[in-house]
């Protein structure tokens, strides 16, 4: 525990691998964090500028199938026995995994976007990110994003003006 802290002071806070993240209410949803939070509020002044049609929130994606390894051979939940195999091999079962989008945004303009609001990208996210990007090429791509200087952008964009303001810096 960290010095100064109690385990009261801790509940307040959620965490999630090791980031730590302040749950915050807004409109009467509780967000994982307030920088989630911050991008739902920025997200309604999109939709009365009429930039952003709707939004939807938490969606779930299945990025693999739940599956049985039985033998060794895979069987999908797919298969019309699945259940009936999945009974007679009890701890043969490997849970889908399944990813959460923060935020499905439909613009104006037609395009649809799967947000994900994030301080840093994590192993985690990153492998999902991939994982995602694959299963769905409908969507294009998995956007992250985080508020850098006041604004909202995609993380590898806030991460290269950082890289810039770094190198100018040295010179």
């Amino acid at each position: 525990m960290a010095k100064g802290k109690t385990k009261k002071q801790n509940k307040k806070t959620k965490s999630m691998g090791k980031i730590y993240h302040k749950k915050t209410e807004v409109d009467g949803i509780t967000f994982d964090s307030q920088t989630e939070a911050e991008y739902y509020q920025y997200l309604k002044e999109e939709m009365n500028q009429r930039h952003v049609r709707k939004f939807e929130m938490q969606k779930e994606f299945i990025l693999q199938e739940k599956f049985l390894i039985v033998n060794g051979e895979r069987i999908d939940e797919s298969n019309k026995d699945f259940k009936k195999i999945q009974k007679a091999n009890p701890g043969c079962t490997t849970q889908a995994i399944k990813y959460i989008a923060d935020f499905i945004v439909h613009y104006s303009d037609g395009t649809i976007k799967v947000i994900d609001v994030k301080g840093q990208k994590t192993v985690d996210f990153k492998i999902k990110e991939k994982m995602f990007n694959y299963r769905y090429p409908e969507y294009n791509k998995l956007y992250c994003v985080v508020k850098y200087n006041g604004q909202w952008m995609e993380y590898d964009e806030a991460n290269k003006i950082k890289r810039e303001k770094k190198k100018n810096k040295s010179k």
